[in-house]
């Protein structure tokens, strides 16, 4: 019986996590927290439906700014393909990369997984083809359907 009990809650958790939905009205398929955080390891991943995967790498100061619709957001970020993990851009070395969030100024996958930043917080974010560059692709380096994996940190909101 406490066996039989004990997997009756564990499933009764994990159904509530999976119905979370998320600040921008899209629903999220789970939200697993990972084992510990360690280097690089994410310590809580978010899958929406449409295949967006946001993980928490590694959280800023509490009490920081958040990242919200319309406001202007500065951030550090690495893009890299997910087939090979080729590395397609950066702006580490370099100024940080600012854009209005959740106007179309960048592709969709961002606007979705930068939204709700604090400053200092850096997410992995892995977007789907119909969230980044689509069936065209992006120039040279990014091929037609490519799934994209973005490393961001997020430095300044204003």
């Amino acid at each position: 019986k406490k066996k039989k009990k004990k997997k009756t809650q564990e499933s009764e958790g994990l159904a509530s996590k999976e119905q979370t939905v998320s600040a921008s009205g899209q629903k999220v398929v789970s939200a697993v927290p990972a084992k510990k955080q360690e280097k690089n390891e994410p310590s809580q991943a978010r899958t929406y439906g449409n295949g967006l995967v946001v993980e928490e790498i590694a959280m800023g100061k509490p009490n920081g700014k958040r990242a919200s619709r319309g406001s202007k957001v500065s951030v550090r970020y690495i893009g890299k393909l997910q087939k090979n993990g080729k590395i397609f851009d950066s702006n580490v070395g370099g100024p940080p990369f600012k854009f209005r969030l959740g106007v179309g100024e960048v592709i969709a996958g961002w606007d979705v997984g930068v939204e709700g930043m604090r400053v200092g917080d850096k997410r992995r974010l892995t977007i789907p083809p119909a969230m980044g560059y689509g069936i065209k692709g992006a120039g040279r380096q990014i091929p037609p359907n490519a799934w994209l994996v973005f490393d961001v940190e997020l430095i300044d909101v204003r």
